[in-house]
């Protein structure tokens, strides 16, 4: 059914980490920058450019987990 060569499926496994690593950095560094401005309540999440790219990295994310998992069982089930 899905003839994919290791390399293909690594390229992919890299492809996943990559937009997890991109959405947990922006995540990360919007909290830090918010801790900076302790004693006022600001919240840099809520800023439409740090919530839009939360947002397309966050979904991008769960998209391609969700079909690494799919993927696995079907090679698994192949093989």
């Amino acid at each position: 059914m899905f003839g994919l060569t290791t390399r293909q499926l690594n390229s992919f496994v890299l492809a996943v980490q990559g937009v997890a690593t991109i959405f947990s950095a922006i995540f990360l560094s919007v909290y830090l920058l918010g801790l900076r401005d302790l004693p006022e309540n600001v919240v840099y999440h809520a800023d439409p450019t740090f919530r839009t790219a939360l947002s397309v990295f966050g979904v991008l994310s769960l998209v391609l987990i969700v079909l690494a998992i799919v993927l696995s069982f079907v090679v698994t089930k192949k093989e």
